[in-house]
Order: C-alpha cells, then structure tokens, then sequence
C-alpha cells in the first residue's frame, strides 16, 4: 500500500513539475509581471516601457507611433496607462493568476486590492519551438484586440490633432 500511495505521490509531484517546465507562453508571461514588480519596487533601474522587449515589432511600432504623437502634441496621445496592470499603477500586493485558456494565449487575472477592482488582461504568446524565443503578439482588453483600438485610435489623433499641429 505504502509503495503505490508512493508511486502516485510521485507522478503527482512530477506532473506538476512537468506541467511548469512545459508551460513556456505562462512562465513568459510571468516573468515579465515578475520584472515590473521588481522594477517598481526599485530593486533594478525603473524603465516606463521595459515590457516592449517582449512586444512584437507591430505592437512596438503602436507604443512609437503613440510617443511620437505625445511628443508633438505635448500631451496624451491614446496610451494613458500600464497594459500589464490594466490601470495608472501598479499594487504589487495584487494576486496575480495566470491561465492558458488557449494553445496561443495566456490570461492574467489581476485581484482587487485597495482602489482597485479585478481585472484581467489576455496575450498571443507565440514562441519559436527551436529557441523558445517568445514574444507578445496581441493583446485583449475586455475582449478587444489592443493593436486594432489603438491604431484606430492613432489613425483619428492623427487627423484631428497631429494635423492641427502641423498646420501651425
């Protein structure tokens, strides 16, 4: 009896250690919550945009094309907040859940704390079998897709206020 309660015992353990080593898109994920939490604290050099490294080269060219508007209009453009945190700050006391609901995506669930309610934020993870190379290739908001809103979002600023600047 001693021997299979053992046995099972082990394949639990190791079931679950496989499930952790075989999950590269969630431990991607949460390495990058890990390092914002890190950064905040300031146990390494604070960087506002650390997490493009991550983004694909279409979300990157999104977060540059809404520096550029900031920086021409002297004001916001259509990025006001922290994506990872769905919100102005951070709480790192917030818990954090991660789930893949999907092959190619990764949700994290973000606990209410105090000022704060629940949220969650879903990414298309894709990572190169070979290197284990991952980046983010979308992002969804409350089930919208993050590189659509904000490149309408950026296509309207830019005719209603980049224009306006330029014509000065």
């Amino acid at each position: 009896m001693k021997k299979l309660l053992l046995a099972v015992l082990g394949l639990c353990i190791s079931s679950c250690v496989f499930a952790e080593i075989f999950r590269p898109k969630v431990n991607y994920i949460k390495r990058i919550y890990e390092e914002s939490i890190k950064l905040e604290s300031g146990e390494i050099n604070y960087n506002p945009h650390f997490y493009l490294k991550y983004f694909d080269s279409n979300i990157r060219k999104i977060y540059e094309r809404d520096d550029e508007y900031q920086k021409a209009t002297g004001g916001i453009a259509c990025i006001d907040y922290d994506v990872l945190w769905q919100g102005q700050d951070l709480d790192p006391n917030a818990k954090l859940t991660f789930t893949q609901p999907t092959g190619n995506k990764v949700k994290v669930t973000i606990g209410a704390t105090k000022g704060f309610e629940k949220r969650s934020v879903t990414y298309q993870v894709i990572c190169l079998k070979e290197t284990n190379d991952c980046k983010i290739t979308e992002i969804f908001e409350g089930g919208k897709s993050f590189t659509k809103d904000k490149s309408k979002c950026l296509d309207d600023f830019y005719r209603t206020e980049i224009k306006k600047h330029r014509n000065k």
